[in-house]
């Protein structure tokens, strides 16, 4: 039996639920690196943060947990924002990952201000 041809309507709906299902993977793939610095384990979202102190770089305390505030995904781009946290210091964190095919961080960009301290 020959296959059947796919409709143009088929089509968009293919190409509509392809996107929507690389954009949940992405946001779930975003998620496990939120889960895995919370578990203190070295990552590619802190890795720049945490390694040594040095001229014009900042190390955070130990202890980082973070706090997911929204999630966005288009495409292979999700961006997070998220509450960094450690002790009594706060931050707000914005970044953007693009992952590859095969759900690898191929780029990623952030953006980590402290937040005032509470009176």
């Amino acid at each position: 039996m020959a296959p059947a041809s796919i409709s143009p309507l088929g089509e968009v709906l293919h190409d509509l639920l392809t996107a929507r299902t690389l954009r949940e993977r992405n946001k779930e793939l975003a998620l496990a690196l939120v889960a895995a610095v919370n578990r203190g384990e070295d990552d590619s979202l802190t890795r720049d943060w945490t390694a040594p102190a040095g001229p014009g770089r900042r190390a955070l305390p130990a202890g980082l947990r973070l706090t997911v505030e929204s999630l966005l995904a288009d495409g292979d781009v999700v961006v997070l924002r998220a509450t960094a946290r450690a002790g009594q210091e706060a931050w707000s964190l914005v970044t953007e990952f693009r992952f590859d095919t095969a759900g690898r961080i191929a780029s990623h960009h952030d953006m980590l201000v402290p937040e005032p301290m509470a009176t």
